[in-house]
């Protein structure tokens, strides 16, 4: 029962609205889809009116003083906290995009990047188009 379909940006905010930490089970685990699967489907142009207007929510205001899912999503969707890292482990060279948190480069909610293996880092510029 994972069939997909499309729903507007409109849409998905009221959605995301709704499901601002804390929350139950089910909303939890969409408000984190927001962070580690939505955020990669979405472009910056959609991120940056999305990440926007959930900002003006007191929910979410009081939610990201305390709540680590919010705090998570918020460092995610921040456009002034996106990074391109290029790494090397094992021989293998590859690029992240990457937001900050706690003094750690993050590539989803779990999963961070070690030091030793980042060869550059560089602090991007969102450019939205609209």
């Amino acid at each position: 029962m994972s069939e997909q379909f499309s729903i507007d940006l409109f849409e998905l905010s009221f959605l995301a609205e709704a499901c601002i930490p804390p929350a139950p089970i089910a909303r939890a685990m969409f408000w984190q889809n927001l962070t580690d699967k939505y955020w990669h489907q979405m472009s910056d142009s959609q991120r940056e009116p999305f990440f926007n207007w959930l900002q003006k929510n007191l929910r979410y205001e009081e939610s990201l003083k305390t709540e680590e899912d919010t705090q998570i999503f918020h460092a995610r969707f921040d456009p002034e906290n996106q990074y391109q890292i290029e790494t090397e482990y094992q021989g293998k060279k590859e690029s992240h995009r990457a937001f900050l948190r706690n003094g750690r480069y993050w590539i989803g909610r779990t999963t961070w990047i070690p030091g030793e293996y980042i060869t550059s880092v560089e602090k991007l510029k969102v450019k939205i188009e609209y």
